[in-house]
């Protein structure tokens, strides 16, 4: 006999004189999906339908091993070569510098994935624009990618969009990549949730789900048991989620900021190398937006850079490289802010001190102080601000200067 699942299931059905009909009403699967098995068109049937079909046709005890282990293989099969299609991984930056922590941790967590009953692990990866946690999560997954046979997945779901992509939408994607002929994917989206959790929970796939716009875009997008890992980039904390592991990226270290800057532009004027790194902020978008300006410019020296990169009034102006614009991935968060949260953004930039507290946000904007705290906490979980010790916040550099950009632009003259 064949070690095809499929042609096992015809031949033991035969064997015991049931139509595909009878078979199905014996076991409780459909006999579409009996169909569908028997003709090879789903060759990674689950565990329990497996031996659903195997009491239902009433096989003797010594021939059961034999289509459970045939049924084992087609699921490896399909495992081993999962169709990316639309979720094919982006390609890993060349130049990637540093997070050696943070991919530490994120290995960590890969490593503690484990089949079910556990619960598949989740890591949201946080922080503000620029900092790099589209480039780490692609960095991460083609590293950790062997080690997930089921293959691995990657999806943006424009969370910066007027209209992010819903998650009926992100889970028909998903399904696609995972095998599901598109007749085959329900249309409510709970349903949809139901069967992408049941694919995963004897897979091992790895899912970038890049991009996110908040808790209840991603939510039906979580895994269930299984070793499946799931990794979730945002600017904001996403502190709704429950039971997730959480990497908060910040600037880059000097000594990795300037490391990556001379890996884009060569090993030239160390001094002014380190100082265009701290002008801009460690921040690695604004340093590969650096770096690629002085590559496009043979005829500029790096204290050239730096030279212009002093002046704070023309500092974002400068850190624009094609279609690299430093401020306008500021800009795109500040356009997710309720009013009153982006008037107190702008006003903060006229803070004297590198932090401070609640107090000192209500002396700049005193319109509303019972909404303060909530402004506050909106400008943190927006990557806009950082919660610093007892109380207190702090900018970006960097972001301080786009601050200060929308006061000069769109507050009033009085401020």
């Amino acid at each position: 006999m064949s070690d095809t699942f499929g042609r096992r299931l015809r031949e033991h059905r035969h064997t015991a004189g049931l139509t595909m009909e009878q078979l199905a009403e014996r076991s409780g699967v459909s006999a579409r999906a009996i169909s569908d098995m028997e003709r090879e068109r789903s060759v990674a049937p689950q565990r329990r339908t497996v031996q659903a079909l195997a009491e239902a046709l009433a096989l003797p005890e010594a021939e059961q091993p034999a289509f459970l282990a045939a049924a084992r293989a087609g699921r490896s099969r399909v495992t081993a070569t999962v169709p990316a299609g639309g979720c094919a991984l982006p390609r890993p930056v060349p130049d990637f510098t540093g997070r050696d922590r943070e991919l530490a941790q994120l290995t960590r967590v890969a490593n503690s994935a484990r089949p079910a009953p556990m619960v598949a692990p989740v890591m949201t990866v946080s922080g503000t624009a620029g900092a790099g946690k589209t480039t780490l999560a692609v960095q991460a997954a083609h590293l950790l990618g062997a080690a997930f046979t089921g293959g691995t997945l990657f999806v943006d779901l424009r969370g910066m969009d007027v209209r992010p992509a819903g998650a009926a939408e992100t889970l028909g994607r998903l399904l696609s990549a995972l095998g599901v002929r598109d007749d085959e994917i329900p249309a409510d989206e709970r349903d949809r949730a139901g069967m992408y959790r049941g694919l995963l929970l004897h897979r091992r796939v790895l899912v970038v789900l890049d991009n996110v716009a908040d808790e209840s875009q991603v939510r039906p997008l979580l895994p269930g048991p299984g070793p499946s890992l799931t990794v979730i980039t945002s600017r904001r904390l996403l502190a709704g989620l429950e039971g997730v592991h959480r990497l908060n990226l910040m600037q880059l270290p000097a000594d990795d900021a300037a490391t990556l800057l001379r890996r884009i532009i060569g090993d030239r004027e160390p001094d002014a190398v380190d100082e265009v790194a701290e002008l801009c902020g460690r921040l690695p978008l604004a340093l590969r937006i650096a770096g690629n300006r002085l590559m496009s410019r043979p005829q500029w020296t790096v204290r050239h850079l730096a030279d212009r990169l002093s002046d704070e009034r023309r500092r974002l102006d400068q850190l624009i490289a094609g279609d690299l614009r430093i401020a306008a991935a500021f800009s795109l968060s500040y356009t997710q802010l309720s009013p009153q949260a982006r008037r107190l953004f702008r006003r903060l930039s006229l803070a004297p001190v590198p932090d401070f507290d609640a107090q000192l946000a209500r002396a700049l904007d005193p319109a509303d102080p019972e909404g303060i705290e909530d402004a506050l906490d909106e400008l943190v979980e927006l990557s806009l601000l950082q919660a610093h010790v007892d109380g207190r916040y702090r900018f970006h550099n960097l972001i301080r200067l786009f601050a200060r950009e929308r006061l000069t632009e769109e507050g009033p003259a009085a401020d």
